[in-house]
């Protein structure tokens, strides 16, 4: 006697290809209000940022030491458990004294604006005469020197510049989810039609 089964439902392509694109368009909004809390709140930013990445170094050296310990004694390496215990330390001032870390971040970030700015200067110094291109290039490269110089010596500068990059990065984010959804709706229901239409 055969046993009656109640067929399953099979799920057409559109639908396994393109289901939830509204999940990708929420995450997307999301990613832009975020983006607006940080940038306007630069300082707070700043201290997560520093906390997060002394975390890091904190984490690195203690699963270094872990390693270390584990290994044989013939694997054992004194140099590598001198640098875990060198980033333990690290770790644990950075997160306990975030004005400092702060500190270090914006003045890594300075520099590297005075660094670009001078590298774009030579640049645009050395083709403005084939190019007038070229004074553009030298205005934006003392623009950042001024502005890297700016970073290094004010800390307020620096929280702004840093959370003006991170603010930038998560709202484009949010603007590709959002044209990322669009789209996949889009495909999803010109399959729809097209299946439909078959």
């Amino acid at each position: 006697m055969a046993i009656y089964s109640k067929p399953k439902k099979t799920k057409t392509m559109s639908q396994q290809l393109f289901r939830k694109w509204w999940v990708l368009l929420l995450q997307g909004i999301l990613l832009i209000i975020l983006s607006v809390y940080i940038f306007n709140n630069p300082v707070e930013v700043l201290a997560g940022i520093s906390f997060w990445f002394g975390l890091m170094v904190l984490v690195s050296g203690a699963l270094g030491i872990i390693g270390w310990l584990a290994a044989g004694k013939e694997e054992r390496e004194n140099m590598s458990m001198l640098w875990s215990l060198l980033a333990l330390v690290f770790g644990i001032l950075m997160t306990t004294h975030l004005l400092g870390t702060a500190k270090i971040i914006t003045v890594v970030l300075g520099w590297w604006f005075v660094l670009a700015g001078v590298l774009l200067f030579n640049i645009g110094w050395a083709v403005k005469k084939a190019n007038s291109g070229g004074w553009l290039a030298v205005l934006a490269g003392v623009f950042s020197v001024i502005a890297g110089i700016m970073i290094v010596f004010d800390i307020g500068s620096g929280a702004v510049a840093v959370s003006t990059l991170v603010g930038l990065q998560v709202l484009f984010s949010g603007i590709a989810l959002i044209v990322l959804a669009i789209a996949k709706k889009s495909i999803k229901n010109f399959v729809k039609d097209a299946l439909e239409s078959k």
